[in-house]
């Protein structure tokens, strides 16, 4: 495993992956440390004066392993929350509205449209379940119903 840490930057680098800005604060890392390199079982320390050289060593101080686990914590993707009632009673007025235009008597109407949306009832059946949620909204992950392919036939 290649560690780079560089407390200034609140950068912690495992391998070839990097995360900046991380709060290291509660690492306890010392003040004069500008870096730590780390290769398989050996680095060293970088110190911020240049009259300090640098300091080999063959295992990770403590603080090491904190910034280490502030990487794994950056890491982990957040599972996303549940929505919420307000949420999901907001994405169906979108989906009730994106397909409004399907309620127009003239739309499934061959003698007034030419061509004429031949599968009308499948969207009558789609805004009746999404309805049902813009209605009674309840919290959690839905199972949205599919949007019906429009069916366009011509007289």
């Amino acid at each position: 495993m290649k560690l780079t840490i560089i407390p200034v930057d609140g950068s912690v680098g495992e391998n070839d992956k990097f995360y900046d800005g991380l709060d290291l604060s509660s690492c306890n890392i010392p003040g004069d440390v500008h870096a730590l390199q780390w290769q398989d079982t050996a680095g060293w320390i970088e110190y911020n004066s240049p009259l300090v050289e640098n300091q080999p060593i063959t295992e990770l101080p403590a603080w090491a392993n904190c910034c280490m686990t502030k990487w794994t914590e950056a890491n982990t993707p957040v599972p996303p929350q549940p929505s919420t009632a307000e949420q999901n009673k907001s994405t169906a007025v979108s989906k009730l509205n994106a397909t409004d235009w399907t309620t127009i008597p003239d739309v499934g109407d061959p003698t007034k449209s030419n061509p004429y949306l031949s599968n009308v009832q499948d969207f009558v059946v789609y805004r009746n379940a999404v309805r049902q949620y813009a209605v009674y909204p309840v919290a959690g992950n839905i199972n949205w119903p599919a949007l019906p392919q429009e069916v366009w036939t011509t007289v």
